[in-house]
């Protein structure tokens, strides 16, 4: 059995995880609209107060790492626990 992560040095963590930048791909608009719909979805509309594509793949003409990541905002009496 391998070493745990918090085992790892950095250089290890590296080999596992590599960082790939790539140029921007005009897919990534349509990914984040489609992930959107798919919160929406899962949480449900009355809860979602806005859904935004954030990062380096949301900036066209930047590299970045070929995910998107999103920042999801909700409205403070629909928080549930």
């Amino acid at each position: 059995m391998g070493k745990a992560l918090n085992e790892m040095s950095l250089e290890e963590l590296w080999q596992l995880f590599p960082i790939v930048l790539k140029e921007h791909n005009p897919a990534y608009k349509q990914w984040h609209i489609d992930e959107k719909d798919q919160i929406e979805n899962a949480v449900g509309k009355n809860v979602v107060k806005r859904i935004n594509h954030i990062g380096s793949s949301s900036v066209k003409g930047l590299m970045s790492k070929p995910i998107i990541d999103i920042l999801m905002e909700v409205s403070a009496e629909k928080v549930f626990y």
